[in-house]
């Protein structure tokens, strides 16, 4: 669980027992120096500080009293530089993957790619990691299409552009990847397509070496395409 304060003398806010999505909601803002409600105040990057723990739920007895945010320092770690750094880069990994697709339009390799990719494995596991654990909950369910984990990527993101949420989607599909926690998959049937034996007969996992090519393809990521890929259950 996370744990926050706001301050600008006299005045401090404090939110326990936050969730991940209830931290994004106040840091990626906060991040973008946009001001944020909380505690019938608005508070920005440039006048307060904010104050990230994460460690255990706190209890009510725990939170009486005015002992919350005492008890919290003392049983959690300070982890605000690393959140508030992981939202900075898979900011900056967003802008570097529109640079690289920039570069790459004229025929040329995209060489910007590998560094953003780099950067992003680095620098932004945070909200990749999230994204990652929310598509493992749903691959229980069966193979999902890359677009699925493009959608979610932008319902997290908010008003962040295409660009932002694809990028933020690849490193997540990329980490589930690389820990060996699911596939790529290409040859699934269109939607409409019935004959289950014949789609599944078809069905090919990419192999390692072609992975990183295939999540770069635009057509990998669109809905409803023979191309399309899906990522699915390592087993």
């Amino acid at each position: 669980m996370y744990h926050l304060e706001l301050r600008k003398f006299p005045h401090t806010v404090c939110r326990f027992n936050q969730s991940e999505q209830q931290l994004r909601a106040l840091v990626v803002p906060w991040v973008g120096e946009q001001w944020i409600e909380e505690g019938e105040r608005k508070w920005n990057s440039n006048e307060a500080t904010l104050t990230v723990l994460e460690g255990p739920k706190l209890s009510m007895p725990e939170l009486a009293m005015g002992r919350g945010w005492r008890n919290a320092r003392r049983r959690s770690e300070d982890v605000t530089e690393r959140v508030l750094g992981a939202v900075e880069r898979a900011g900056a990994l967003a802008a570097g993957a529109r640079s690289a697709a920039t570069a790459g339009g004229e025929g040329g390799p995209p060489e910007g790619a590998a560094a953003v990719a780099q950067d992003a494995t680095a620098g932004s596991q945070l909200l990749a990691d999230s994204l990652g654990l929310e598509l493992l909950a749903q691959l229980d369910a069966g193979p999902l299409a890359l677009s699925r984990a493009w959608r979610l990527a932008a319902e997290r993101l908010g008003d962040a552009s295409a660009s932002q949420s694809l990028a933020l989607a690849e490193l997540a599909v990329r980490s589930l990847v690389a820990r060996g926690l699911a596939v790529v998959r290409q040859g699934a049937q269109r939607p409409g397509e019935t004959d289950a034996g014949d789609a599944a007969a078809g069905v090919q996992t990419v192999g390692d070496d072609r992975v990183e090519a295939a999540l770069r393809a635009v057509g990998s990521w669109r809905d409803g395409e023979r191309g399309s890929l899906q990522i699915a259950r390592k087993v």
